[in-house]
């Protein structure tokens, strides 16, 4: 009896350190992911305006005309 009680023991113990290690992951893993997700919603943001305050008009292009195929 008393061994069954030690391996049942070690089992929770087990079971309980186990499941601490993997929300200790599990926050480190998110939070690395949520720095790089901001990291680049920041270098879409710098992208963006830059392409928004420069834009470039060749005033030698006509319109453009989109054909349709005629089966």
């Amino acid at each position: 009896m008393g061994a069954f009680l030690n391996i049942l023991l070690t089992a929770i113990l087990i079971f309980y350190a186990f499941s601490l290690i993997i929300k200790w992951i599990f926050r480190r893993k998110m939070k690395k992911l949520q720095q790089q997700m901001n990291q680049f919603q920041q270098e879409d943001t710098e992208t963006s305006t830059k392409a928004t305050t420069n834009p470039h008009v060749d005033p030698n292009i006509g319109e453009y005309i989109d054909f349709e195929e005629v089966e």
